[in-house]
């Protein structure tokens, strides 16, 4: 070997080296074909190395469906930008890169060219005109259908987001103080969640149903009802009532509510599940249920629905 093939294979080897390190990946794109099995793959693949939890996952094997059903399988730059032009908002734009960045570059590992459709880090800050007022909420969540009038009355009465309650379990339910344990809901790392409570009102149509549907309570789900179910009740009865409220609406209703009842934003991010859970552990004597629940005293007044058969 000469001296000159001897340093070619040198820097070859080098690059190698620096692409590794960097994690630098060829652009490529492919034609997918067997996308259910694709999509099952994946949701190991993000369970175990991904660490992401169970319902972020749902929601994006939701969007790589809408995906490939819109592209036909072909995933490159060009199926990928009309998919995400396809609709105008930018909150959905959004979800739609978040997850599709997942699926082609980490695990198709198709190279790190969909990192090149940026989404808007911006929230749009809803005006407290815009959100419902009681009246508005309480003949909204008297028009569906139950039980996801409950699932709607605890997204109110918790902050917390609508795969959370999905997820409970009536053994998360402490009905003494009517308090939420939400802190083992989240197994993956990118969400957490904590303590939440509901009011007195939701709390006797909580025990009702229970007592009429369970008769082993101790690990039943509370709901057994699919994210697609709340969205699409959600959605008739806004075009039912003229007054459009999507599930995580509610959550920034509850914030606003705690806001108005002068509860400090500390405890509302606790409420709501934007504190990192080892920062809940290590402050347990600020966010300890005794802590939150007389923060929750402050606000359950405002959360009371005025419902015309009470």
């Amino acid at each position: 070997m000469s001296q000159i093939e001897h340093k070619l294979d040198k820097i070859i080897e080098d690059l190698k080296l620096i692409k590794n390190h960097w994690k630098i990946i060829e652009d490529r794109e492919t034609n997918i074909t067997d996308f259910e099995e694709k999509i099952s793959k994946y949701e190991h693949f993000a369970i175990n190395e991904l660490k992401i939890g169970k319902g972020t996952i749902n929601n994006q094997k939701s969007i790589i469906r809408a995906f490939h059903s819109h592209s036909g399988g072909i995933v490159n730059r060009e199926t990928v930008k009309a998919y995400i032009d396809s609709e105008q908002s930018e909150a959905w734009k959004s979800n739609q890169i978040k997850a599709l960045r997942r699926y082609i570059r980490d695990y198709l590992k198709l190279g790190n060219w969909i990192n090149e459709f940026k989404f808007s880090k911006k929230k749009v800050k809803i005006k407290k005109e815009d959100i419902p007022t009681n009246e508005q909420l309480a003949y909204f969540c008297s028009l569906l259908p139950h039980p996801i009038q409950l699932v709607f009355l605890v997204l109110l009465d918790s902050g917390l987001r609508v795969g959370e309650v999905l997820n409970l379990k009536i053994s998360n339910l402490d009905f003494e103080t009517n308090m939420i344990d939400a802190s083992d809901i989240h197994k993956g790392d990118t969400k957490s969640s904590w303590i939440s409570y509901f009011t007195r009102q939701t709390a006797m149509y909580l025990e009702s149903y229970i007592s009429k549907k369970f008769e082993n309570v101790d690990d039943s789900a509370l709901f057994d009802i699919s994210y697609n179910s709340v969205q699409e009740a959600f959605q008739n009865t806004s075009y039912q009532t003229d007054i459009f409220i999507k599930p995580h609406l509610l959550r920034t209703v509850f914030s606003e509510k705690c806001t108005g009842a002068g509860i400090e934003g500390k405890y509302i991010d606790a409420f709501c599940g934007r504190i990192p859970k080892k920062v809940l552990e290590a402050n347990y004597t600020v966010y300890s249920p005794q802590s939150l629940r007389m923060q929750y005293d402050k606000v359950e007044e405002l959360l009371t629905l005025p419902f015309s058969n009470e």
